[in-house]
């Protein structure tokens, strides 16, 4: 891989030199497209809240479903005294 003419440890670090810039070249590219595809769905999923607020559930009783999980509450604590 290395012509004779080049003494053998100078050889041995060029080539180690060379795969550990190929090794950082391509764990770069991996980590870019990573972060890139996280980047995308993250503003992808935050459009689409954005977009969907008003299909949430209709109704102004908010506070029934609360007042009916409490009563459910106190029922079972009752019934466990």
């Amino acid at each position: 891989m290395v012509p004779d003419a080049i003494p053998r440890p100078i050889a041995r670090i060029c080539v180690t030199v060379v795969g550990a810039a190929f090794a950082l070249f391509a764990l770069k590219s991996f980590l870019s497209t990573v972060f890139f595809a996280l980047a995308m769905m993250g503003v992808i999923y935050f459009g689409f809240i954005a977009l969907n607020k008003d299909d949430g559930p209709k109704g102004g009783g908010g506070n029934a479903s609360v007042d009916d999980s409490l009563e459910e509450a106190r029922r079972i604590m009752e019934k466990y005294k």
